[in-house]
């Protein structure tokens, strides 16, 4: 009996000890009527500052910050001074007199909160997210069509290198003869060599019968830039060179040198529920015959639970000189669901 009431006793002073660090460990921002939010400060940004509060961790609250007399947070953070200086730095307060501090290795130094040109989280080791999309388009009538199409990527982020690889397979069939059977497998590694700049390497392996394309291999190495990267943005292009390999359904094969252009974007709108997002590819034969491949995906998720969405996606291939008799566009518009983890 007596272990037991020991054991409570325990337990309750742990619960106290965690409540009292999460506490401790809560952001807040003061405005200079009094108010105070409490919560986890995602960015400072073009005089705003953007923090997801303790009440709801579905909407983020953006204050200008004129109108914010002192941030306090034990978490380190990212900053970039007004001067260009970028440090690692909390956010403990204010000194005697009433002047923003941040502390840098354990000393701290007075701040005007204008001096705080960019803030964001630092990133975490380890990170990832993957997505499986299927979606279907279906018509019935004087054209009975079928389109589906089932789509799964996955970004693993480990420290400074990313690792992104996505596998899609589309199928069309109209009055029950198949006009698209088009399988694409994509892998891009990046080495973020000096923080927005990275190195690249990509691999993509295609087939598409329907249009006369029997496999097209590409290997290249490419210079990349993040534009944007913060919790609900994302922005990034690459460009390089590579070398391609491909073959027609008839076995007749070529070999190119290839140009390549490569833009991820993904961006929250509104709440963390509605994400849109848009990939392109654009690859110019420098050698060999003429022929620009340009691909391209646009679309929008709605997050229903935590694991599953609903997905709108738009999807549009060019190439100036296909193989075969095939059409030079192709287009495709399909909704369905998926599920994130």
């Amino acid at each position: 009996m007596k272990r037991m009431k020991f054991f409570s006793l325990l337990s309750i002073g742990l619960l106290m000890q965690l409540s009292l660090v999460t506490v401790s460990q809560a952001d807040r921002v003061t405005m200079k009527n009094g108010d105070r939010i409490t919560g986890e400060i995602q960015r400072i940004w073009d005089n705003e500052v953007i923090i997801e509060p303790e009440y709801d961790d579905d909407v983020n609250v953006t204050i200008d910050l004129e109108n914010v007399d002192y941030i306090e947070s034990e978490r380190e953070f990212d900053i970039e001074l007004s001067d260009g200086q970028e440090v690692v730095a909390t956010l403990p307060g204010v000194d005697e007199e009433g002047q923003q501090l941040i502390e840098i290795d354990g000393a701290a130094r007075p701040v005007t909160l204008a001096e705080l040109y960019e803030l964001d989280e630092i990133d975490d080791y380890l990170d990832w997210e993957s997505h499986i999309d299927f979606n279907a388009a279906i018509n019935k009538g004087n054209t009975d069509s079928v389109n589906t199409k089932l789509f799964a990527d996955t970004n693993l982020k480990l420290g400074d290198h990313r690792h992104i690889a996505s596998l899609t397979f589309n199928r069309e069939e109209q009055n029950g003869v198949t006009t698209k059977e088009q399988d694409l497998f994509s892998y891009n590694y990046n080495w973020l060599f000096d923080d927005p700049w990275f190195f690249g390497a990509l691999l993509t392996a295609e087939r598409d019968p329907i249009k006369d394309l029997d496999l097209r291999l590409i290997l290249a190495a490419l210079i990349g830039r993040d534009f944007i990267r913060t919790p609900g943005t994302v922005l990034s292009g690459q460009l390089g060179m590579g070398y391609l390999t491909e073959e027609d359904i008839f076995g007749v094969s070529q070999e190119s040198a290839v140009a390549i252009w490569t833009l991820r974007y993904r961006q929250d709108v509104f709440t963390d529920d509605l994400e849109i997002y848009h990939d392109h590819s654009i690859n110019s034969y420098v050698t060999g015959r003429n022929n620009l491949v340009i691909k391209t995906s646009t679309g929008v998720r709605y997050e229903i639970t935590d694991l599953l969405y609903a997905n709108l996606a738009v999807d549009y291939d060019y190439e100036s000189e296909p193989a075969g008799t095939a059409e030079n566009d192709d287009l495709g518009i399909v909704v369905g669901l998926g599920v994130e983890f």
